[in-house]
């Protein structure tokens, strides 16, 4: 395969990007890792093999791996009623955790929610979230359309599914996906250290990881 007809200088200056890692994978193995630019404009910060970087809407990705893990498990269930093992929140319909994975669930995020994390007014639980209770999410997260009729990507289903998942287990979201996804992958350089991710260039309320290169 090879990167021999790509300037990834040319295309990180055309798609404004600071700074980049990247790793090749050709027949299921690693056939290159490099890194290029800065962590942070207007610094003198190279990206290196150690960097890490915010995982954005991929942790929704690992959030799915996770569930499999907890389904195989036998504590989760993919098609029964989700209200049967939530405990900290409800939905008024019946739904499943099938409909939040593929964003069918029903919910649409609210116009304005999750923008950009204000450090100064600390981290909401995802109840109050979903409750409407804080500046990032000022109304309850409610079923707008009929569960499995439609799709719409919703930060609000995955944030559904974090609150599931400390339900189930009675432990931190961090500390379960760590144990059965991080560890077991040797990934110790990758976390769930808080629920904020990347959106629209801005720092938004949700579930991120760093994750290694």
């Amino acid at each position: 395969m090879g990167l021999n007809n790509i300037n990834i200088k040319e295309r990180m200056e055309h798609y404004n990007v600071t700074g980049l890692s990247m790793t090749l994978i050709e027949n299921g193995q690693i056939s290159l890792v490099d890194q290029y630019g800065l962590l942070e404009a207007e610094t003198t910060k190279s990206v290196n093999s150690d960097s890490i970087f915010n995982a954005c809407s991929v942790s929704k990705f690992v959030t799915g791996m996770l569930v499999m893990k907890l389904t195989e498990q036998g504590l989760l269930d993919l098609n029964e009623d989700i209200n049967k093992r939530l405990k900290s929140w409800k939905f008024l319909i019946i739904n499943t955790l099938r409909n939040l994975l593929c964003h069918q669930s029903g919910t649409i995020d609210p116009v304005d929610s999750f923008t950009e994390l204000r450090s100064n007014d600390g981290i909401p639980s995802t109840v109050e979230l979903l409750e409407g209770k804080t500046s990032y999410c000022k109304v309850p997260i409610e079923v707008r359309y009929e569960p499995g009729s439609d799709f719409q990507y919703s930060d609000a289903g995955f944030c559904i599914i974090q609150q599931l998942i400390e339900d189930v287990t009675v432990r931190p979201f961090e500390d379960v996906i760590n144990d059965l996804i991080f560890l077991p992958l040797k990934m110790d350089k990758s976390s769930f250290p808080i629920t904020i991710q990347m959106k629209k260039g801005k720092t938004s309320l949700v579930a991120i990881i760093k994750m290694e290169n």
